[in-house]
């Protein structure tokens, strides 16, 4: 580097004051700590200041007051499991709903595809409000605002989802309720999905990212789990209020409006959205953030592209999985198995069950095991479930006990996959603020359930309801995702310490054709911001 342009020491971060010790531990976080994923430098830039005694007495006060500082989990907590609950309610009656209000059983892939092409576009537009907002309003008033508009569209949602048996003599004007309100309630939960990945990873550290997703993740599972006992007691309901109708097939919608405006209260009381500090911006000394010129950067940082890229295709592919085995499991099994409703539910049972003990042991794990080894873990499990689920041709059928253990194995794989990725994906986008990220990551999600369940049953009815098909497309795509992640694992690291690998190329290659290896054309938060410009509290208004 050339003599004007040192890279930061530790006197130069602190050169100047903070306005209080949040922020301070919070800058420290932000420019020093080093994940347990990378391995020490050399000279004595950021990543080894992250490694000496001061530091890590810092970086101990540091989770100290991140641990005093996560108010913000239980407001969440109570969101994603009402939302999660609200989900699995509806799926059961929502047939019997459209039989009810005089709307044909061809009109059902339409009503359960609006959820998802909603939760599609409210993910990627809630998204962008949270970042939009983050960066205008105040400290904190961003992401309330944000999380508040998302539960009124699920407000609204519910209100034209129960409201629909409330209209008599037109069938058309019912059913476009129905659709019109599961639209709204998926763009609900997309937005909701969105601001909270976004907000873990503006208010917890890169180390504990993983951790806490899969937190969220068990009061989703436990959501998903409570959802059908919840409907069987709302199946029981038959009784007129006020002169309309609540029977059992709208009661589902009374009850997630109910749960919108619980969510919206506590959201109110208890969520004051000030963890998220990416929004604060001011000018500091160039030193303190401008790469070495003498690489034709011209002081804008690199993108991790193929990280990012690695993060959402892996992200497809685990909800790919996911949506193939929801969609064909039930009548799989009673065109192999002849198995009944009971036996049938039982297994979903005991799938959610399963579901939960893999998001706890991911909680416990992410403490102790590197966040890479469960990635490739996750693809692991998926691809050998997946290659479980397929009749081989010297086989007639496909056994039972192969059929359960691969139903098992493709189960675990997901939520190790989601919450995994997930953390490792608000690590390599690095700190700024990443609401669109996000909401693209949650839309990438949602684009497999919407055509999944027409291309699996397209490929089972092509085959004579042989699986070796389906699941063998499964298998050879997690095969895919297996070769890339181990490519570019060196990639899926915390964007500091990409930089700081970037830095140390530029220093060993001088020349200005680093800057078009490195630059990406994807628009990014990242590319495009000038080195003078840092984050920082501003003036509460």
């Amino acid at each position: 580097m050339g003599s004007s342009q040192q890279m930061p020491t530790m006197s130069s971060l602190n050169s100047s004051s903070p306005d209080d010790e949040t922020t301070s531990l919070l800058r420290a976080d932000n420019m020093g700590t080093k994940s347990k994923s990378t391995a020490s430098s050399s000279e004595i830039t950021i990543s080894t200041l992250a490694e000496s005694p001061s530091n890590d007495e810092e970086s101990q006060r540091s989770d100290e007051v991140m641990k005093k500082k996560h108010t913000w989990l239980m407001p969440f907590f109570v969101n994603i499991f009402l939302a999660c609950a609200s989900f699995s309610i509806v799926m059961p009656s929502l047939s019997p709903y459209l039989i009810e209000v005089g709307a044909s059983m061809s009109y059902l892939p339409r009503a359960v595809a609006s959820y998802s092409i909603g939760e599609m576009i409210g993910s990627v537009a809630i998204g962008s409000f949270y970042e939009y907002t983050t960066r205008t309003f105040a400290l904190g008033r961003g992401p309330r605002i944000s999380m508040i508009m998302s539960i009124l569209f699920g407000i609204v949602g519910s209100a034209l989802y129960a409201s629909a048996g409330w209209i008599d003599g037109n069938r058309y004007i019912a059913q476009y309720f129905i659709v019109a309100g599961r639209f709204l309630q998926g763009a609900w939960t997309g937005g909701q999905q969105a601001i909270e990945q976004a907000y873990i990873s503006a208010a917890v550290e890169p180390s504990k990212r993983v951790e806490f997703t899969a937190t969220l993740s068990t009061c989703a599972v436990l959501g998903f789990v409570a959802g059908p006992t919840i409907g069987a007691l709302l199946s029981m309901i038959d009784t007129t209020v006020f002169g309309l109708k609540i029977g059992a097939n709208n009661a589902p919608g009374i009850f997630i409006l109910l749960a919108n405006f619980i969510m919206m209260v506590q959201t109110t009381l208890f969520f004051d959205g000030k963890d998220d500090r990416t929004g604060e911006i001011v000018d500091e000394a160039d030193e303190e953030e401008q790469v070495d010129s003498s690489s034709g950067t011209s002081g804008y940082k690199p993108f991790n592209y193929m990280g990012v890229a690695v993060s959402m295709f892996l992200f497809y592919i685990h909800y790919y999985s996911f949506a193939i085995q929801e969609t064909i499991i039930t009548p799989l099994s009673s065109v192999l198995y002849e198995w009944n409703a009971l036996e049938v539910n039982l297994l979903f049972s005991c799938a959610g069950v399963l579901s939960l003990i893999t998001s706890f042991a991911v909680r416990l794990l992410a403490r102790h095991v590197e966040d890479r080894i469960l990635l490739v873990a996750s693809i692991l499990i998926g691809f050998i479930g997946s290659a479980f689920l397929m009749d081989l041709p010297f086989s007639p059928d496909l056994p039972v006990w192969r059929f359960l253990a691969g139903f098992s194995m493709v189960t675990v794989a997901f939520p190790i996959g989601r919450n995994v990725v997930l953390g490792i994906f608000g690590n390599v986008l690095g700190p700024v603020n990443q609401g669109r990220w996000m909401g693209a990551m949650i839309a990438i999600s949602a684009f497999p359930r919407i055509v999944g369940p027409f291309i699996a049953l397209e490929l089972l009815e092509m085959v004579n309801w042989k699986t070796w098909l389906e699941f063998g497309i499964c298998a050879c795509l997690f095969f895919v995702v297996f070769g890339l992640v181990i490519q570019y694992i060196d990639l899926l690291v915390p964007y500091e310490d990409f930089l700081d690998d970037f830095e140390k190329y530029v220093k060993r290659n001088r020349g200005n054709q680093i800057q078009q290896e490195v630059y990406s054309p994807i628009p990014s938060p990242i590319i495009g911001r000038s080195s003078a410009i840092v984050r920082k509290q501003r003036v509460q208004s």
